[in-house]
């Protein structure tokens, strides 16, 4: 009986593993770690974490991995894997209206105190300023609407 030689190959040990940090969401800073068997390619770990794998930014020692690898590229023992969840299309129109409806509620009262002249400090210079601090922010989703406007997605 004759034993097939093997070039470059590496045998890795059941106990062999690699560390995974991972955050789910682009605007938390929290990271969660997961040790994981040696072996396994980069789509199989994103899938073990439970990570939708789009808009993955993924690393293995601090070097890139491109997407269309992800399949191909199995992690040896004692590695660091990190993977990194990108903002979407649609999160810089999100924290433009946020920024925007926030400035709406700070800046409502300045902007009511010289409409309402001697009504202000009164009952109903208090109900115009709220109406006004209301109104600001459909005029915020306008504005950012115009600035921004979405695609438009035809389903087939």
């Amino acid at each position: 009986m004759q034993l097939a030689v093997v070039d470059n190959a590496e045998i890795i040990t059941p106990s062999a593993g690699v560390d995974v940090y991972f955050r789910r969401s682009p605007l938390r800073q929290e990271r969660e770690h997961k040790r994981l068997p040696a072996g396994l390619s980069l789509m199989e770990i994103i899938e073990r974490c439970e990570i939708e794998p789009a808009r993955l930014y993924v690393t293995i020692n601090g070097h890139s991995v491109e997407y269309v690898n992800w399949p191909r590229v199995r992690v040896k023992p004692g590695v660091s894997i990190n993977i990194v969840k990108v903002p979407g299309k649609g999160a810089l129109r999100s924290i433009l209206g946020a920024i925007v409806a926030i400035a709406a509620a700070i800046f409502a009262p300045i902007l009511a105190a010289p409409l309402l002249g001697s009504l202000a400090g009164t009952a109903v210079g208090t109900a115009v300023t709220g109406l006004i601090a209301a109104g600001l922010p459909v005029t915020e989703s306008l504005s950012v609407g115009r600035l921004f406007p979405r695609a438009n997605t035809k389903e087939s």
